[in-house]
């Protein structure tokens, strides 16, 4: 076990000094979700787990694992374990247990995603030797590239499942530079949700599927918030350093800061115009890639 720093200095609780020992004060740590998350902590990239305070290795995670989601009690994601150039996707159960290797193919597969019905994955594949968006069923079979409403030579990345399974969010640089989309789980032509002069990138989705957490490609010192419907643009978190890879619940948000430069810290916001965010995981290595752990 990885114990997490003592945060309770943030409750500004009057003449405390440390760790209070006090055990009615609420620790701020135990609101925060379990999720999974990638670390180098230990000198390679490999998955951890956190859970009200603590952090540890998932079970049978090795050097290369990287890209986790979660859904339906399943965390997907890419590993190198196969070799230094051969991303390959996996599954195991949210505790470690039941991995299972997804992909064997000698072009790169990254970025997986599950559905919330645990049936499906999305994901990114260079099987035409650009980035584009295939599915698969959650054993690993009757791998499909999706029909995106664009050439064979437009890139595509980061698909998300929304939350009830009908969307699929996804980056494409088709305008010109790195939008966000969405478009049926089936395929078809996206809708391009998001309009940043300088991009937009590292979306994730809302705990109830109305809008999409981004970052714009400024400056990244700002967490954005669209609605879906409206195309709506307000300001989640601002003032940020090196802000990005937000994972949001209805009343919270994972953001990792430092990452772009390497050297990430875990910290949650706790609704927009929260200044203070609190640290959650950061140790000499480099954190970053938090995802919800969905039972």
């Amino acid at each position: 076990m990885i114990k997490v720093a003592c945060a309770l200095g943030f409750l500004a609780l009057a003449g405390a000094e440390g760790c209070s020992s006090d055990a009615t004060a609420p620790n701020p740590l135990d609101q925060i979700p379990d999720f999974v998350y990638v670390s180098n902590q230990n000198g390679s990239d490999q998955l951890f787990t956190y859970s009200k305070g603590a952090s540890a290795l998932l079970p049978g995670s090795v050097a290369g694992d990287i890209d986790p989601q979660s859904a339906h009690g399943r965390i997907v994601f890419t590993s190198y374990r196969d070799g230094p150039t051969n991303a390959e996707i996996y599954s195991t159960n949210n505790d470690g247990s039941d991995l299972q290797r997804l992909t064997n193919n000698p072009a790169v597969d990254i970025e997986p995603s599950l559905s919330p019905d645990g049936t499906t994955i999305v994901f990114v594949s260079l099987r035409t030797s650009t980035s584009r968006l295939w599915t698969m069923a959650a054993d690993g079979s009757s791998p499909t590239e999706l029909e995106t409403g664009s050439d064979e030579f437009t890139p595509e990345s980061a698909p998300r499942f929304s939350p009830d399974g009908t969307q699929i969010l996804f980056d494409s640089p088709r305008t010109g530079v790195s939008q966000l989309y969405l478009m049926p789980a089936a395929g078809g032509t996206p809708v391009q949700l998001t309009h940043e002069a300088n991009g937009a990138f590292s979306g994730s989705w809302s705990a109830d599927g109305a809008s999409v957490f981004y970052v714009d490609g400024h400056d990244h010192t700002t967490i954005h918030h669209i609605e879906t419907a409206s195309g709506t643009v307000t300001d989640y978190v601002t003032g940020g350093t090196d802000v990005g890879d937000p994972a949001c619940t209805s009343a919270q948000c994972l953001v990792v800061s430092g990452v772009t430069a390497g050297t990430g810290d875990i910290v949650v916001y706790t609704g927009a115009g929260d200044d203070n965010p609190l640290k959650v995981v950061g140790t000499s290595g480099n954190e970053r890639q938090p995802a919800l752990l969905f039972p």
